[in-house]
């Protein structure tokens, strides 16, 4: 007999499987190969343990409150897909808003002179004029805001401390989205 063979017959001791025919064969080889004999009595000292050991039985909810957590991150899962299509749809109106919006504010003029033109659109826009010109001060309101603050943080950078501030508040920033993400991730693993 080969080593190789007497290891498989070696493995159906283990599971109870062997015949007694191939028990003799597996008993005269090892008597004769030291090799096999020393990897039989390991799986017979292995066996022995584990008869030895005590069995524990899974409590008769087990399953059920296995599949409950399973079908409870299929909804997470779900719900996620759901609010991901939500926001890309609640993305996708923004874009066009804004593009839509950016092209009227930087074609204001040529846009206001066509309508005007047009005998039907001219009432309108004689109408929205005032509501044109309310919002053009408030552009103007923003625009005077915008520079203001960029004035401050131009002052800031000039500063050191306004460079370190300003690290500061771009690492605490990083730090806040990693850890916001990984507790997004804790608790759906651990639902």
């Amino acid at each position: 007999m080969k080593c190789c063979d007497a290891e498989k017959y070696i493995m159906k001791y283990m599971d109870s499987e062997i015949t007694k025919k191939e028990a003799e064969e597996l008993n005269q080889h090892i008597q004769q190969c030291q090799k096999c004999k020393e990897s039989f009595l390991f799986y017979d000292n292995m066996l022995q343990v584990f008869e030895q050991m005590s069995l524990y039985e899974a409590p008769e909810d087990f399953e059920s409150n296995v599949m409950m957590q399973i079908q409870a991150l299929e909804k997470i899962e779900q719900r996620s897909y759901v609010n991901n299509r939500i926001l890309g749809h609640i993305w996708s109106v923004f874009t066009v808003l804004f593009g839509t919006g950016a092209i009227l504010v930087f074609y204001k003029q040529p846009i206001i002179q066509a309508l005007e033109k047009n005998d039907i659109l001219k009432q309108w826009v004689k109408n929205i004029m005032p509501i044109e010109q309310n919002i053009s001060q408030q552009g103007q309101v923003l625009e005077d805001i915008t520079e203001n603050v960029i004035l401050w943080i131009d002052k800031v950078l000039v500063n050191g401390f306004g460079v370190l501030l300003l690290l500061l508040c771009i690492v605490c920033a990083v730090q806040y989205v990693i850890l916001k993400r990984k507790k997004q991730t804790d608790r759906i693993q651990h639902k």
